[in-house]
């Protein structure tokens, strides 16, 4: 006897976001376990911030350079993994660091969560995210069947509705995590305004990259020198790096910097400024209107109102 085929009650979607989700978690799970074994065996040494790297990028972008010296009295230089819009180190911070005896430059893991740990939380946080979601979308679906015969019109028009809901609500979250990010990185432009010291730097060179995905496209950005009030001169690498820059060599600029870390200075523009939060704005501020703009839309009645006359 042939008995029908039971169609199951979750969308072939939720099944994939529960998937990925699940792999995202194996996958970080997979890499903390590795990263604490790969360090179990090495040798630690004590390393110390003595510059950032900034070659390279169309935005302003800090990589802690640390020098550490081996048991054989070696001196090693190793640079950072992750990077910031701001120096995250300070010069002549002390930071833990894991090697190989036999090849210390290339094996080497700086033990902090910057550099160590915060590729594997971004993603875990993914992983978190998509099982949110998976989850919201499987009790959505299963309290939707709750019999076996065909569901009326009215309960296929809630149903929809509901599945519409969610649907709308990625754009809204996608757009409110660039928003708050937009907020978070104007709020730390305000602070740098508010503490950091204002002096006038020269451009004393205009440094030419290459594209990464553009062979014959290069970006151009200004290196600035100053003094600080004490005397020290330094030179960094302005922040944004466009096709056409608007500054020349022996051109005077103004600069903020950091009393306390004069490495960190950045010229005093609109642009340097409030470029990033912009984009991050421009971007998501319409997935936002969009989600919320649909969600307005979305009709979870039955058809049993009327309008009234």
């Amino acid at each position: 006897m042939n008995s029908a085929a039971v169609p199951s009650p979750h969308s072939r979607s939720t099944l994939v976001i529960l998937t990925l989700s699940l792999g995202a978690l194996l996958f970080s799970l997979c890499w903390l376990v590795s990263s604490l074994i790969a360090t179990h065996r090495m040798t630690v040494a004590e390393g110390t911030v003595v510059s950032y790297d900034q070659g390279g990028r169309s935005w302003r972008s800090y990589q802690p350079v640390i020098v550490f010296t081996t048991a054989r009295g070696e001196r090693e230089q190793i640079t950072g993994q992750t990077s910031s819009t701001q120096p995250a180190y300070d010069i002549g911070q002390t930071l833990r660091v894991f090697y190989d005896p036999a090849n210390p430059a290339r094996s080497a893991i700086i033990d902090d969560f910057g550099q160590r740990w915060f590729p594997v939380g971004v993603v875990m946080l993914l992983s978190v995210v998509f099982s949110a979601i998976g989850a919201v979308m499987f009790v959505i679906e299963r309290s939707n069947v709750k019999h076996v015969t065909p569901s009326s019109y009215s309960q296929a028009r809630r149903k929809r509705g509901r599945q519409n809901l969610l649907i709308c609500l990625i754009p809204i979250v996608i757009g409110a995590g660039f928003l708050l990010g937009a907020a978070a990185s104007a709020m730390r432009e305000r602070q740098i305004i508010g503490s950091y010291t204002r002096t006038t730097g020269k451009v004393v060179e205009v440094q030419e990259a290459e594209r990464p995905y553009q062979p014959r496209s290069h970006m151009y950005s200004a290196i600035v020198a100053f003094k600080t009030t004490t005397g020290k001169e330094v030179t960094f690498a302005q922040g944004s790096s466009s096709s056409h820059n608007d500054l020349g060599s022996g051109d005077e600029v103004s600069v903020l910097y950091d009393a306390n870390t004069p490495d960190r200075a950045m010229i005093d523009s609109f642009w340097e400024h409030w470029g990033l939060p912009a984009i991050l704005f421009a971007i998501g501020l319409p997935f936002f209107a969009v989600g919320v703009f649909f969600v307005s839309n979305v009709d979870f009645s039955d058809g049993r109102h009327s309008k009234r006359t």
